[in-house]
Formats: C-alpha cells, sequence, structure tokens
C-alpha cells in the first residue's frame, strides 16, 4: 500500500494504549494508560536487593518481601475516580 494506516479518536488529555485481536491485529478498544510513578522502580529494586540478599542468607527472602509488597500495594492502588466510558 502507499499509504501507512493511522489511529484516529484518541484522547489527547491522558494515555491510552489501542488493543486489537490476536489472529488479525484488527483494533478492539482503547485501554488507558497509568501515568507517571516511581513505584515501579522501587519495587524493581527491592526485588533485585531481595535476590542479591538470597545469595547469602534465605533470610532477605522473608525480609525483602516487606519492600518488595510495599512498592507492589503503592504501585496497584487506585489513585482515584475511574473514568466514565463514553
Amino acid at each position: 500500500p502507499d499509504t501507512l494506516p493511522v489511529v484516529e479518536d484518541l484522547r489527547v488529555d491522558a494515555r491510552e494504549v489501542l488493543a486489537g485481536t490476536v489472529a488479525d491485529a484488527v483494533p478492539q478498544l482503547r485501554v488507558p494508560s497509568a501515568d507517571n510513578s516511581i513505584w515501579p522502580l522501587l519495587s524493581a529494586i527491592a526485588v533485585g536487593g531481595a535476590f542479591l540478599g538470597s545469595i547469602y542468607t534465605p533470610w532477605a527472602v522473608v525480609w525483602g518481601a516487606i519492600p518488595v509488597s510495599i512498592g507492589f500495594i503503592c504501585w496497584f492502588w487506585p489513585k482515584g475516580e475511574p473514568e466514565d466510558e463514553e
């Protein structure tokens, strides 16, 4: 084809990801994406620290689960009201 397909009707005031069907890659729905957050980085550092500590002592897995759990809870905690469907 001479022209490439263009995605239309995505919001410009919020992050959205276009999801499509598996077999045909036909656009199926728009999924809202999360805002910027420091929690994924802090969770990754905590998981890495737990893995590194587990080399030296198995208790690092137990104690490392605490900051990992805090990071995951803060990362996935709802940030506000869900947006209304149009």
